[in-house]
């Protein structure tokens, strides 16, 4: 059990506590449906009164990690969905800071493969020519989100380099002088989590995931990337906004 700092002028104790348990959330040591120690073992466990306890728990709750119901306790919750607005392109990184939220990467790793005839097409190669294959984890203040699994062709010229791709992928883009998308065409189902997603995301096979399908095209119209994306279903949404003339249906 990590200690508490009681010196003089530490961090208020309550704050101490909500850190430790938010990490140990975030690490799924506390995992989504989980109880979480009462007031009173939280008091013993810290050495501290009933109601620094209690504000601890009164702040998670407020950033939507817990949720508290008479008789029952206080047990860990899916923190609430993050919103993201289609409205233009944005990188991963961007959304995340946009919204107070720390953005990270869990895993990364790049190689070489060859084109199948679903890609062959959409990058207009021929099959079993070389592309490159890009799957990272990323995280949303600690806790994965999204599994992303992106295609390049190979005249990218992408460095085999996992860690280059532990950061904003746009901004290394911008290192290497490559364009980014200026147009994306989108298609988004809802799905269940295979075994590969469900390890990716640290979630139950079966469990629902939202898929965001994405094909990002440069100035000169050349296919960029070729993106699978497996959000939490849980944790992501996204919202359209059309205005009266261009939606191109209605309900009037």
């Amino acid at each position: 059990m990590t200690q508490l700092d009681f010196d003089k002028g530490a961090v208020p104790l309550y704050v101490q506590i909500k850190m430790i348990i938010r990490d140990k959330i975030l690490k799924r040591e506390y995992a989504p449906g989980d109880s979480l120690p009462s007031e009173a073992q939280l008091q013993e466990m810290f050495h501290v009164s009933r109601i620094t306890a209690r504000q601890a728990i009164a702040q998670l709750e407020s950033e939507g990690l817990v949720e508290r119901a008479r008789g029952k306790g206080t047990r860990v919750v899916y923190p609430k969905k993050i919103e993201e607005r289609l409205v233009g392109i944005k990188s991963f990184t961007n959304e995340m800071l946009e919204r107070g939220i720390e953005p990270s990467t869990r895993y990364a790793h790049i190689e070489m493969v060859a084109a199948d005839a679903h890609l062959a097409k959409i990058f207009g190669c021929e099959k079993k020519d070389s592309l490159y294959r890009l799957d990272r984890v990323r995280c949303a203040d600690g806790t994965p989100i999204v599994y992303f699994v992106s295609y390049f062709s190979q005249d990218r010229n992408l460095p085999l380099d996992d860690e280059r791709y532990y950061s904003s992928m746009y901004a290394l883009l911008d290192e290497l002088k490559i364009n980014k998308p200026i147009k994306t065409r989108e298609v988004f189902k809802a799905i269940t989590a295979d075994r590969k997603i469900s390890e990716k995301l640290e979630m139950k096979p079966g469990d629902p995931v939202l898929l965001r399908e994405r094909v990002s095209y440069d100035r000169k119209e050349r296919v960029l990337e070729y993106t699978l994306s497996y959000y939490l279903g849980e944790r992501y949404s996204y919202t359209v906004e059309l205005d009266g003339e261009s939606s191109p249906l209605s309900s009037l």
